[in-house]
């Protein structure tokens, strides 16, 4: 098939659509995809979540699929299956594996693995589409070179290949159609027809010269984000020494209509974003000998928060003669990011462990998990009804958290907020960068 044909069946709504990972980012995707007319497959490893999506069952407890979804899966225009049998079935793939870190290092494993599965089946003018997150210039490296060995064709010559990193953001109410969908393909061709795809289901798309400019993208927005989360940190180790309070710096400086975004220190910074991809354009950067130390410092600040949360906490217990082994903290909220359960580098559940290892008795609370779950990760649960409570930290802001009635707690000596959401309460509140809330007499 050539590029004009495959244009016309893209836009007849005749091409079949596989997606290849069903998790945060590919099983809405296909939803999307199938909700548009295409006849679309999703394809995973794991068989239980293929008979729970075959009949029409979200196995996603935190995340809500489109009330539509049980009857496309009625009618068939979207189906699941394996990979190998999606790779057959399918003119247009589209990858949407995890690609986590493993020691700082980018682990390619699930895109070679999903790469062979394609390459034993792509045929001559299918259109290959990469979301997984990867460092500028591994789609092509990594990605095409399997296509290519498994398949014996040529990438950009008799099969496309685009770059297209997904954007999604866990608990953000804002619609996938909503986000603009950066698009770069090996070749023009291939280019504008991914562009001709995604523009029949999502609003804006946004073109750009290469694949390696379409990972690169990626690669600046999360480095963005964890270099100036970074230096929100670095200050609030200053504020705390100087007596400054950093959250209403930032507030203040956030009146400034133009030049500057706010971004606030914190407990830590988890997710499977920020604290992992800026490690992939480090990586990759080792390849060419270009290091990134600004970014590198960034991480390492980043990463010290728990422990330095920790630090803020002995201080406090110090000064009120409070020894561990005598004293009940509860970490209130598990998540790495407000109103969600995902727990993927969640600085609460480091810094619990961190509490734990002091020698405090340590329980979590988090609405957002039934008691099962959280026994399940070894974690002790707080009764607020019964359980008595002399420091509650705060790990999460989730809304649950912000309304809480600390007042309720047993014996409560003072409330340590490591997102530096609260305000008054009837006990002292420490927060990070000299944040110090006195009781309302």
């Amino acid at each position: 098939m050539d590029a004009k044909q495959f244009e016309s069946i893209i836009k007849l709504k005749e091409a079949r659509v596989a997606v290849f990972g069903l998790g945060y980012v590919g099983l809405p995707l296909a939803v999307e995809i199938a909700k548009s007319g295409f006849t679309t497959i999703g394809a995973d490893i794991d068989p239980k979540k293929l008979e729970l999506l075959s009949a029409g069952i979200n196995p996603l407890s935190d995340m809500t699929l489109d009330q539509l979804f049980p009857r496309l899966v009625e009618k068939k225009i979207i189906s699941f299956d394996s990979p190998e049998n999606a790779a057959q079935k399918s003119d247009i793939k589209i990858i949407c594996v995890p690609t986590p870190s493993r020691n700082k290092s980018p682990d390619l494993t699930h895109v070679r693995s999903v790469a062979k599965y394609i390459g034993k089946h792509v045929k001559r003018g299918d259109l290959i589409i990469n979301e997984s997150t990867v460092g500028p210039g591994m789609t092509r490296k990594i990605l095409c070179s399997v296509l290519e060995s498994e398949s014996g064709l040529t990438a950009g010559t008799d099969f496309f290949v685009v770059a297209s990193p997904e954007r999604i953001d866990p608990g953000n109410p804002i619609s996938l159609l909503d986000i603009p969908k950066v698009v770069g393909g090996i070749t023009e061709e291939s280019t504008r027809l991914a562009v001709l795809f995604y523009s029949s289901f999502i609003k804006k798309v946004v073109p750009v010269s290469s694949l390696d400019t379409a990972e690169m993208v990626k690669m600046l927005e999360n480095s963005f984000r964890a270099l100036n989360i970074g230096f929100a940190n670095e200050l609030a180790k200053f504020c705390d020494e100087v007596g400054i309070d950093i959250k209403e710096v930032i507030d203040a400086a956030a009146t400034k209509p133009y030049g500057f975004m706010p971004h606030y220190p914190g407990i830590g910074v988890g997710g499977h974003c920020i604290p992992e991809d800026p490690y992939y354009l480090i990586s990759t950067g080792e390849d060419v000998n270009k290091s990134f130390p600004l970014l590198q410092k960034s991480l390492e600040t980043n990463e010290s928060m728990p422990e330095y949360t920790l630090q803020i906490l002995n201080k406090a217990c110090q000064k009120l003669n409070l020894k561990p082994s005598e004293t009940k903290v509860v970490v209130f909220g598990l998540a790495y990011k407000k109103d969600i359960k995902d727990i993927r580098l969640s600085p609460s559940l480091v810094f619990h462990n961190l509490v734990q290892n002091e020698g405090f008795d340590v329980k979590v609370y988090d609405e957002f998990f039934s008691p099962d779950e959280i026994t399940e990760k070894n974690l002790q649960i707080f009764n607020p009804e019964n359980d008595e409570c002399h420091i509650a930290v705060v790990g999460c802001d989730h809304t649950h958290v912000r309304n809480f009635n600390f007042q309720k707690l047993k014996n409560l000596k003072f409330i340590l907020d490591g997102k530096n959401i609260l305000s008054y309460k009837h006990v002292p509140v420490v927060g990070i960068g000299a944040r110090k809330l006195l009781p309302v007499t």
